[in-house]
């Protein structure tokens, strides 16, 4: 089990713009804040240490009741929501067990309201309309193929 599934079942998120994957590994991400108009992954993280650096830099998170999409698939479904303050949002995705297979914490994004899959694409839509579009089939962004539960 990662730290992230940890954490996840929890009802808490890293605090701090990154892709956080169940295997263990992490990634920045960078977006222009709520306007969303980019977005970009970063140079590998370490989550164990950047808790043990703060461990308080976490963030209670709920999904919004709409941020559910099945995946076409059947290979699970994503989720989307908002931190524990005003700035902050997330979208995720599930394997069929509902295990978390990754997630994505943005701190000044906007809470995510909406999520829709055409394909292989899964579009989150933060609460002032704009969006973030991933591809399902990267390797980012798709399935884990030994997931740490």
């Amino acid at each position: 089990m990662s730290r992230i599934t940890d954490l996840w079942r929890a009802g808490i998120a890293p605090a701090r713009d990154g892709l956080y994957r169940a295997d263990g590994s992490s990634r920045g991400v960078e977006v222009d804040g709520a306007s969303l108009s980019w977005f970009d992954l970063g140079a590998p993280l370490d989550l164990d240490a950047l808790l043990a650096e703060d461990p308080d830099d976490v963030t209670e998170i709920d999904i919004h009741p709409q941020g559910f999409a099945e995946l076409p698939d059947g290979s699970g479904r994503v989720c989307c929501g908002e931190g524990a303050h005003g700035s902050e949002g997330f979208f995720a995705r599930l394997d069929p067990d509902e295990h978390l297979v990754w997630i994505v914490s943005l701190r000044h994004s906007n809470p995510f309201e909406r999520v829709t899959v055409d394909g292989t694409r899964a579009i989150f839509t933060n609460n002032l309309g704009n969006t973030v579009t991933v591809d399902l089939a990267s390797p980012e962004f798709g399935p884990a193929s030994t997931a740490a539960q």
